[in-house]
């Protein structure tokens, strides 16, 4: 099967299941966003921007409209963040840094990422407000964050506030990008296609470009052994 033609299945799969998606959105954003913080195999950001750009359907900026954006994606993706993350949260709460370092191969965090949050966590001024910051922003993983907090003990109450809170503006964020860009993506879809195929090609001869090459330079060192 070439890339083609699993491009062209996921894309028949979401136009298949969007109206299930923009029905059960809320609770499509909430278990996918439970998943993301356990096994991770997509970023809650994509959940967030591919939910948003299927509900809100380039819909007009107003408060009810923002209050759609709130209630079916943002606050259901938070809650999801912050129920999945006491999974390791409380592995690292019980088991501590042997835990880490056993799975660190699995997890994708070795025991110095979480030293390394550690080590920012004290250097800051105000810790809560950094706990909070790290959650708007996902400079540091989310895993790195929860192991941390779990690792150290840190409350229980202010982890699930910064943790929420945090989630809800790094979410709203995003969903305010997919929302103000859906329209914009809608007319440019095809030119976006276009330029999606052209960079697939572009990959493809530079790899192409790249092994030929490499042959050609070991070609040219057995020459010069002979």
């Amino acid at each position: 099967m070439d890339l083609s033609s699993i491009l062209g299945y996921f894309e028949s799969l979401i136009e298949t299941n969007t109206p299930f998606i923009v029905n059960n959105a809320p609770w499509a954003v909430f278990l996918g966003c439970i998943v993301e913080q356990v096994i991770a195999p997509i970023p809650a950001s994509l959940i967030v921007l591919t939910a948003t750009f299927l509900v809100m359907q380039g819909a007009a900026f107003s408060l009810a409209s923002l209050a759609t954006l709130i209630v079916k994606i943002v606050i259901p993706a938070s809650l999801g963040m912050t129920l999945g993350s006491f999974f390791y949260y409380l592995l690292a709460y019980r088991f501590g840094k042997p835990f880490i370092g056993k799975t660190s191969r699995f997890l994708g965090v070795t025991v110095e990422d979480v030293e390394n949050v550690e080590r920012q966590f004290k250097e800051s001024r105000y810790e809560d407000i950094f706990m909070f910051l790290a959650r708007c922003f996902p400079v540091i993983p989310s895993i790195a964050l929860n192991l941390f907090c779990g690792l150290v003990r840190y409350d229980l109450k202010k982890y699930v506030i910064t943790i929420f809170f945090g989630s809800v503006v790094q979410m709203l964020g995003w969903g305010i990008v997919a929302w103000l860009f859906g329209s914009v993506y809608e007319t440019l879809e095809d030119t976006v296609y276009l330029l999606g195929n052209v960079s697939v090609l572009c990959i493809v001869f530079l790899l192409i470009w790249f092994v030929v090459m490499k042959k050609r330079g070991n070609g040219k060192e057995n020459r010069d052994k002979e």
